[in-house]
C-alpha cells in the first residue's frame, strides 16, 4: 500500500476578532437571561474596523486556498496573542501581520496572493508524487478490452 500523502501545512499568524464564550452551562443561563448576544455584540464593537476588513479578506483568501489544494493543504491559524503565537512570532521573528510559515520553515508576510501561491506549489512539487493522482480510467483497462496506452 503506498505511503499516505503529507499535506504542506500552511500556519497563519494573523489576528483574528474573537468573541469570548463561557462554559455551555453559563452560556446557556447567560442566554435565558438575555445577556449573552449584547456582551458579544459590544466585543465586536470594540474592534476597529480594519482590523475587521482584514479579518474578513483573510477569511476569504484562506476559503479560495482550501478550495483550489484541498486535502493538499493543512491550514492552522494562530492568533498571536495567544500564547502560541506569541511564540510562533518570537521562533520566526514575524513583526507585521499576516505571516504565512509553510512546513515550519518559509514565511511570507503580506497580502499578495501571487507571491503566496508560488510558494505553495514549490512546496508542493517537492514531492509531486504525494500530490498529483493519476485518475483511475488510465490505470489500464479490463479485460477484454485492449489497453489503448500500450504501443
Amino acid at each position: 500500500m503506498p505511503p499516505t500523502p503529507q499535506p504542506v501545512l500552511l500556519e497563519v499568524l494573523a489576528h483574528i476578532p474573537t468573541d469570548f464564550f463561557h462554559c455551555l452551562h453559563c452560556e446557556r443561563l447567560f442566554a435565558a437571561a438575555g445577556v449573552g448576544a449584547p456582551v458579544r455584540q459590544e466585543i465586536q464593537a470594540e474592534y476597529p474596523p480594519e482590523m475587521l476588513q482584514d479579518a474578513e479578506r483573510l477569511g476569504i483568501w484562506l476559503q479560495d486556498l482550501v478550495a483550489r489544494y484541498g486535502e493538499r493543504l493543512r491550514i492552522r491559524i494562530v492568533d498571536p496573542q495567544s500564547p502560541e503565537g506569541f511564540y510562533k512570532s518570537v521562533r520566526y521573528w514575524v513583526r507585521r501581520y499576516p505571516t504565512f510559515v509553510i512546513n515550519y520553515g518559509q514565511k511570507y508576510t503580506g497580502w499578495e496572493t501571487a507571491a503566496l501561491d508560488r510558494l505553495l506549489e514549490e512546496h508542493i512539487r517537492t514531492c509531486p508524487e504525494q500530490y498529483y493522482w493519476v485518475h483511475r480510467k488510465f490505470k489500464g483497462r479490463p479485460d477484454p478490452y485492449p489497453d489503448i496506452y500500450v504501443s
